[in-house]
């Protein structure tokens, strides 16, 4: 185990966020009874709750972690930095993940966007990082406005990949519970509670695993407890909490380490917190660093109750449908005879401008445009375009030679936005529309993301969009060789890649006359990780890096790689393009993928591509 001048633990509790939001009581009794253990274990522990706080906000966790950080790494290298948080979170997608903080009403960045948080650490140098989650992922339209924020400041270091263990309460779109505890004492957290057991050395048949002829908790063993107990413990009282643990320690992977067991403990029958009996020669139970939580049973609710579990679900499904046969609906043009076209539906087109290129209007359906890139054979060819609706909301959609965009806009929150090749089959584009459904009614699992990225990157399907969604997902478990590998395939394809999955990590971004380039490092080959990829062997074979490779767009395609700017690996040249888009991200309106409100056209110009963004807007005004 390490020593305990190398470890932090952050332990934050929010449980009057107001906006709202119902109180959350348990969320300062779990993240004192976190840091009790984390102080019993040796760690640099910070305390962060608004029981102690007036308020807890962006600026006073970034000045708490980063001198924790700081009073390490003075004197030693930074071990392991575990931060877990309690109280409400969201999810506006798979891997969007937020935890709220008291004012996210007031200003849409005071709230903990997880994915960036995790990304800003791989510059402050720790070997680990455990993300602990116990907060719903609530995927709501009163969070959509939610920007969120990575807490720390970029440093003047380079980043460095570390080993990552998330334990989350549940996936996207689901709830957490909070439990009134029996006798009067205070409420709790179900899963923080369920999580204790094991580090307190109390789940013995579940939790532990011999490392070194020793008992320890590790972090996989920590992974299948909560894999067995937190939905039984949840059964309890008729809710569903299925949890996400990802265990992802490879070298230190100790949590908890037990003293071997006394004599007695050879010969008496010993039973786990769960009343399961274990076999002999396990640890006998040790003083808790913190006292138990009881799980009791309670009341039954009346039979044929709806459970709010059961409620969500249903909401969730009626939303994907309605996606799904409303977009499926709109014809959509396969070919243009400039080698790339845009067509828009569901609103009325004021103008459209190509930052690089030339506009033309299409003669019959309204709002089918030509997009001229230069030589229809330079398959390299991108620019964002600006599409301006009656309503003076302007979308951004980068536009790639080969393909058609199709922008479908629901209402003044919500679009679908996906690129199949011209003359592609019709079934691409159903299979696009039912991920964009699952993925708007936060109902597409981990898996199905990755089967996606497998699917999209057969040479014959690609659809470019869901690239940028399955990158989303490999950056919330930091997999960088899957990003970098994603990057290369677009390159050896010879297409430009999606700014989104370099500024997750897929490469380095320089900027050279208003274009993007990014540097991709080569990857070596992995293990397949489901059947769909073990059937596709350009998923996980090694992939080459390139230099210099052209990116497609200066705006991100989606709403939640903005998030990623901050973090993005960029060179000096790319520096000013970073303080552009950084600029513009003030004005982002809600929803999956990137558009803005009249007052933040200007900001969005600037960002697309330099002067002669004003004079084609003017000669492209009538359309």
């Amino acid at each position: 185990m390490a020593d305990a001048s190398d470890r932090i633990f952050v332990s934050i509790g929010v449980s009057k966020p107001g906006g709202g939001l119902d109180p959350l009581p348990g969320a300062i009794k779990a993240a004192e009874r976190m840091a009790g253990w984390a102080t019993a274990q040796g760690y640099d522990t910070v305390l962060i709750h608004d029981q102690a706080h007036a308020e807890v906000t962006v600026d006073l966790l970034r000045d708490a972690i980063a001198s924790a950080i700081e009073r390490v790494t003075d004197t030693t290298e930074l071990k392991r930095l575990v931060v877990f948080f309690a109280g409400h979170g969201a999810a506006m997608a798979v891997g969007d993940q937020y935890w709220i903080l008291t004012h996210w009403k007031k200003r849409p960045t005071e709230a903990i966007k997880v994915s960036s948080l995790q990304r800003m650490l791989e510059y402050y140098g720790p070997r680990q990082v455990a993300i602990i989650g116990d907060a719903c992922q609530e995927f709501s339209a009163k969070f959509i406005d939610i920007v969120g924020s990575p807490v720390l400041d970029m440093p003047d270091e380079d980043q460095r990949p570390y080993e990552l263990d998330q334990f989350f309460a549940v996936d996207t779109a689901k709830q957490a519970f909070m439990i009134k505890a029996v006798d009067g004492k205070e409420d709790f957290c179900l899963f923080t509670e369920v999580l204790l057991d094991a580090l307190e050395g109390d789940a013995t048949s579940t939790a532990l695993e011999q490392v070194d002829g020793h008992w320890a908790v590790t972090s996989q063993s920590l992974a299948r407890h909560l894999d067995r107990v937190v939905s039984k413990e949840a059964g309890k009282y008729g809710v569903r909490m299925i949890p996400r643990p990802k265990p992802g320690f490879y070298t230190d992977c100790i949590y908890l380490k037990m003293p071997p067991p006394d004599i007695d403990a050879v010969h008496r029958p010993p039973h786990d917190s769960h009343g399961i009996g274990v076999p002999p020669q396990m640890p006998s139970p040790r003083p808790r660093s913190v006292e138990r939580v009881t799980l009791a049973r309670p009341k039954p609710s009346q039979p044929g109750t709806e459970t709010p579990d059961d409620a969500l679900a249903d909401s969730r499904e009626a939303q994907r449908r309605a996606f799904r046969d409303e977009v499926e609906s709109v014809t959509v043009r396969d070919h243009f005879e400039t080698g790339c076209g845009l067509c828009v539906s569901g609103a009325d087109v004021v103008s459209v401008v190509a930052a690089y290129g030339e506009v033309s209007r299409v003669d019959g359906p309204p709002n089918w445009f030509r997009v001229r890139l230069g030589e229809e054979s330079n398959s390299l060819a991108s620019s964002d375009c600006l599409v301006t609706l009656d309503n003076g909301h302007t979308h951004a959609v980068c536009m790639v030679q080969g393909f058609v965009a199709a922008l479908h806009v629901l209402d003044e929150r919500s679009a679908s936005l996906f690129h199949r090749p011209l003359r592609a089959a019709s079934h691409e584009g159903h299979f696009a529309i039912d991920l964009l459904a699952r993925a708007h009614a936060g109902l597409l699992s981990p898996e199905e993301i990755v089967d996606a990225a497998a699917f999209l990157r057969h040479g014959k399907h690609r659809v470019i969009t869901l690239g940028c969604i399955a990158a989303q997902f490999y950056d919330v478990i930091r997999d960088a060789w899957s990003l970098r590998s994603m990057a290369s395939f677009y390159a050896q394809h010879g297409q430009p890649v999606p700014l989104d999955i370099v500024l997750y990590g897929g490469g380095r971004i320089s900027e050279s006359d208003g274009r993007l380039f990014a540097d991709i490092p080569g990857v070596p080959a992995r293990q397949p990780r489901t059947p769909e990829e073990a059937r596709q062997g350009f998923a996980y074979e090694a992939t080459p890096g390139f230099e210099q490779h052209p990116i497609a767009g200066r705006i991100p395609w989606m709403r939640h790689a903005w998030g990623a700017i901050a973090t993005a690996s960029c060179d000096a040249s790319a520096e000013a393009w970073r303080s552009q888009a950084l600029a513009a991200m003030a004005h982002l309106g809600p929803g999956a993928f990137t558009h803005v409100a009249a007052d933040g056209r200007d900001a969005l110009a600037v960002l697309a591509g330099g002067d002669a963004m004003p004079e084609r807007e003017m000669a492209l005004a009538t359309c």
